[in-house]
């Protein structure tokens, strides 16, 4: 591991402990969780505090909006959506993190057992070491200029008229939005595990493919096939525990999915309501004419990064939620191509078929609320949904609201 990325998961471990988001330690050198009855209680105090901070905050805010005086009736309206929505999804959260509790630690130690068990055996590629890395560091660091960006700006809009609980109660709205961040950080880091183990396991599997057509060429010009039956024998082995590991590996990412299955949906929810606002924002800011680069300077330009950054994130989660589903399916096709070499031998011919016979029946999908499948396609859908109902926002505020 990189310096820079057991920093980054240090410092951001720690940060999820003291705002109350995480109820357990990592320990780092030893791969070991830890509970303990301060953690706990002070996490309880935590998240009571902020559930009890969430109506002031935004009440504090729906009135900082309502002084605001190009802030339109539907602007209003939408802002009050955002908050309820995001009210919800960070309650959802919070609880859901109690109930789950057990079960993410005992995900994190089945995740530790077969990287010991069965991944330690074998190097990992240094180009998946540093793609898992560089998609933890990037991760994290976007959500980091995301959180500050929009922070900045605030207090920079509102730097003449400040006053001691505007600032107190920003700071907090800032670090309870953030749970919701610390949501898609938990799910994403769980899913680029799951990517970084199936592209071993893929790995593997193209080299016992590689190994049984190298075997099926010696069996057509040997006479002499003992030696050969051996190396089969060893070829079936490997493949069984391959086969184990992948089974492993697959209830883990089923687990992970029903494990944030409504926490999920919330983010999902919250994040289309938030493009359209901030569509709609942007229109609205430029319609009024209160925004301008020559009026704010390194503000704009720190707003257009800040957009920048959140678009390339939002891409690179989706993309690893779909990635985590096209790891298992790769290994499909990497088995097809072993079928040919199935009549080696008896024993390798029932590893075979009984590792096939387990992809078939335990196909990995993954489905919002169990209805619809999540994809490329899903994805595109989403996005021309964003912008349509942005459009007829628009059209809405310029017809009845002008």
């Amino acid at each position: 591991m990189y310096r820079i990325t057991y920093w980054l998961l240090y410092s951001h471990h720690y940060y999820a402990l003291a705002v109350g988001f995480l109820r357990f330690r990592y320990n780092f050198a030893t791969d070991q969780t830890l509970t303990t009855t301060f953690i706990t209680f002070y996490s309880a105090a935590t998240n009571m505090l902020t559930l009890l901070c969430l109506p002031w905050i935004y009440h504090y805010s729906l009135r900082l909006l309502l002084q605001h005086e190009h802030a339109g009736l539907l602007l209003i309206y939408l802002f009050i959506i955002t908050k309820i929505v995001r009210v919800l999804a960070v309650v959802l959260a919070i609880i859901y993190n109690w109930k789950k509790r057990a079960e993410i630690l005992a995900v994190i130690r089945d995740f530790n057992d077969l990287r010991w068990h069965y991944f330690s055996r074998f190097p990992t590629p240094l180009e998946f070491q540093r793609t898992y890395e560089i998609r933890i560091i990037r991760n994290i660091l976007a959500g980091i200029v995301i959180e500050a960006s929009g922070l900045i700006t605030l207090l920079n809009n509102y730097k003449h008229t400040a006053t001691a609980s505007f600032i107190v109660s920003t700071l907090v709205l800032t670090v309870i939005s953030n749970f919701l961040c610390l949501v898609m950080n938990q799910y994403y880091f769980a899913i680029q595990t799951v990517i970084l183990f199936g592209r071993m396991l893929n790995r593997q599997l193209i080299g016992i493919l590689k190994r049984a057509k190298s075997i099926a060429r010696m069996f057509r010009h040997q006479r002499s096939q003992t030696h050969l039956i051996a190396r089969c024998r060893k070829l079936s082995n490997d493949l069984d525990e391959l086969a184990k590991a992948h089974s492993q590996l697959q209830a883990l990412a089923v687990r992970i999915n029903a494990m944030f299955k409504l926490q999920g949906l919330g983010v999902l929810i919250n994040m289309f309501i938030f493009n359209v606002c901030l569509i709609y924002s942007a229109y609205s800011v430029i319609r009024t004419g209160e925004f301008t680069a020559s009026q704010n300077g390194w503000i704009s330009v720190l707003m257009i990064a800040s957009c920048t950054v959140y678009l390339a994130d939002l891409k690179d989660f989706l993309s690893a939620i779909v990635e985590h589903v096209d790891v298992f399916r790769i290994t499909c096709v990497h088995l097809e191509q072993l079928t040919p070499l199935q009549l080696l031998t008896n024993e390798f011919e029932r590893s075979l078929e009984t590792f096939r016979l387990q992809l078939y029946l335990d196909e990995f999908h993954l489905k919002l609320l169990g209805l619809f499948s999540f994809n490329t396609q899903w994805i595109f859908s989403m996005f021309a949904s964003v912008l349509m109902n942005s459009i007829l926002i628009m059209q809405f505020d310029y017809q009845y609201f002008q």
